[in-house]
């Protein structure tokens, strides 16, 4: 029986706990060799060209399943930026969301990469970060339409969606952002136009995830937009200001 005594038992027994069991661990036999199982024994999967899947704990060696073609591809230019690197404030520390388009309806999926921003930019003092159309060649390489196209979305965003909301054959983006949301209309060759205040769906604020979906079964689209915190950039959450009831305590 084990007993310890003090301020620290608590923690000594989950540590002697945890040692004990990792002892109790041995290597399982057989399977691809060399693997050491981290939980239940489980004997080793293969595909249909016997490649393995799993083999019931790690491998030293296997196939290689996907490649890193980012640069060959055209890919590699694009830089995505969500606020500083001290990262203050909420906002910045959230990533963006990516969505696949076939915006001209050549029946190949384009890429749309949603990119985040800065204050400086925001408050016009430095460039604002875009977001990236990148067009598929259909030799498995893109390239960046983003300017063309007119969806740059010089905001600060989070997320996107792809529906044919007006039934026209041909996708539209949504795309929500801290600020005012875009609604992106596809005017058919190869250009959008933002009609989210049009549409009633520009908000303000915070908008991070959205879906597409016929709720009411009327034969249209209909539009959910998920909300985050509500962020005030006149009342920031600075430690031993009002904003935190004057308390230092960090994000």
């Amino acid at each position: 029986m084990l007993q310890v005594r003090g301020p620290l038992s608590g923690l000594l027994c989950i540590a002697s706990i945890l040692a004990v069991e990792c002892r109790a661990q041995q290597p399982q036999q057989g399977g691809m060799g060399g693997g050491i199982a981290s939980g239940v024994a489980a004997a080793p999967v293969y595909d249909a060209q016997k490649r393995p899947i799993t083999a019931g704990g790690f491998v030293d060696k296997g196939p290689v399943i996907f490649k890193d073609i980012t640069k060959q591809a055209g890919l590699a230019g694009w830089r995505h930026k969500m606020g500083v690197p001290e990262k203050n404030f909420i906002v910045e520390t959230n990533g963006s969301g990516v969505c696949l388009i076939d915006y001209d309806n050549d029946g190949w999926l384009d890429i749309y990469l949603v990119n985040g921003s800065t204050f400086d930019a925001l408050d016009g003092k430095e460039k604002s970060p875009h977001a990236a159309l990148f067009h598929n060649n259909h030799d498995g390489t893109f390239t960046d339409v983003t300017a063309q196209a007119g969806v740059t979305n010089d905001r600060w965003g989070y997320g996107c969606s792809v529906a044919d909301y007006d039934n026209d054959g041909w996708p539209d983006l949504f795309v929500g952002n801290y600020g005012k949301n875009r609604l992106y209309h596809n005017n058919h060759d190869g250009t959008f136009t933002d009609v989210a205040e049009k549409a009633g769906v520009q908000m303000g604020n915070w908008s991070s995830g959205s879906a597409w979906g016929d709720y009411d079964g009327d034969g249209l689209l209909d539009l959910y937009v998920a909300r985050y915190v509500h962020f005030d950039r006149d009342n920031l959450s600075v430690g031993g200001s009002k904003a935190v009831g004057y308390a230092y305590c960090q994000y």
